[in-house]
């Protein structure tokens, strides 16, 4: 199956690319998908530590299909062919 993910604010510039689209297996889980993403850009490491429970950084966003994902259950939440995962962080400023 197919999922995009589109990369936002300081992701975006982590990654150097907008978007890209990810080949998995049918069942993969957000876990599966993450993993994946960190894997190949290291330098998202410090966002999302992919090999320990709850230890990603409060200021990541996640959203899939438009809704928000908690991602202290990212293990639990199933991928659809066709589903958009997007990465962002909290806009700050002041």
């Amino acid at each position: 199956m197919k999922i995009k993910v589109v990369y936002l604010g300081v992701v975006r510039h982590k990654v150097g690319k907008k978007e890209e689209e990810y080949e998995l297996a049918e069942g993969s889980s957000l876990r599966d998908l993450l993993d994946r993403i960190v894997k190949a850009h290291e330098k998202l490491k410090d966002l999302v530590n992919y090999r320990e429970e709850n230890s990603v950084d409060p200021t990541l966003i996640v959203t899939l299909n438009d809704s928000t994902v908690n991602l202290t259950d990212r293990s639990e939440i199933k991928l659809k062919d066709g589903d958009v995962l997007t990465l962002m962080t909290v806009i700050g400023g002041g």
